[in-house]
């Protein structure tokens, strides 16, 4: 039996301002299954929507029309049940907090009591190797290093999702390939499936399962290209002729929705 979707968007369009003299129609006809455990990136030119995709997700903004629905129910009823994480394109952390105690923040928030907390946030720190920096700001931490902390608060509730809206976008180029390696691995470990929002080709192509690269405003799906690359991936992966075969597919239809308009 097929597994139920763990995202569903179905005939969603999203309008903003609808009326106004500056309605802008961001998203028009997203039909869209995510599997469990599926990594997808969402890649398109600038104002496409891809952001606003994630957010409808996280039920932080309302569909125009259609319906998103996570775990088999709507996205609000997902957000109540803390059914996702978030990592956003800054790591959003608290200077007064130490590392450890902004990954507890969520638990906190939650109920867990103190000792569950601290056990939880140690364990998600080791695994996105910064154990030892428990005691230490955000403020003497680099930003990759900010980035794992987000990541790691992000799962600190181990939820099924994790929404990722360009997380390393701000980070120069061998910090944003070391950074790929460690999601990936993050990523099998907690089996987590994942939505991230990107602009790079290359990223996309070594993190995810399936591309959906989306047309020009309004955005809408031109195509979903299938990453068809042995797991896990490494060093490796970034010589493997399949990988520059699929960046070119991507390119080409990045290419075509950049020239889309409807």
């Amino acid at each position: 039996m097929e597994a139920v979707p763990v995202v569903s968007f179905d005939n969603v369009d999203k309008i903003f301002n609808r009326g106004g003299a500056d309605e802008t129609v961001a998203l028009k006809s997203i039909n869209l299954d995510i599997r469990p455990s599926e990594f997808i990136s969402i890649i398109g030119p600038s104002g496409c929507g891809k952001s606003t995709l994630l957010r409808l997700v996280g039920d932080l903004i309302a569909p125009s029309a259609g319906t998103v629905t996570v775990n088999g129910k709507e996205a609000h009823q997902a957000r109540l049940d803390h059914d996702y994480g978030m990592v956003f394109q800054q790591p959003v952390l608290f200077d007064w907090r130490t590392i450890q105690r902004n990954v507890e923040l969520p638990l906190e928030v939650y109920g867990f009591d103190k000792a569950e907390r601290q056990q939880r946030a140690r364990e998600l720190l080791q695994m996105v190797e910064l154990g030892g920096f428990e005691n230490h700001r955000p403020w003497q931490l680099s930003g990759g290093m900010q980035q794992r902390v987000s990541i790691a608060r992000a799962l600190a509730t181990a939820p099924k999702l994790l929404l990722m809206d360009e997380p390393f976008g701000a980070l120069d180029e061998m910090t944003r390939e070391r950074m790929n390696m460690e999601l990936h691995a993050i990523w099998r470990q907690t089996d987590t499936t994942v939505i991230f929002v990107t602009h790079s080709i290359s990223e996309a192509v070594f993190l995810s399962n399936r591309v959906i690269v989306m047309s020009a405003r309004p955005g809408r799906i031109m195509q979903i290209v299938d990453i068809d690359l042995p797991i896990p991936r490494g060093e490796h992966t970034r010589q493997d002729p399949a990988l520059f075969e699929a960046e070119r597919a991507v390119r080409e239809w990045l290419r075509k929705a950049e020239a889309f308009s409807a």
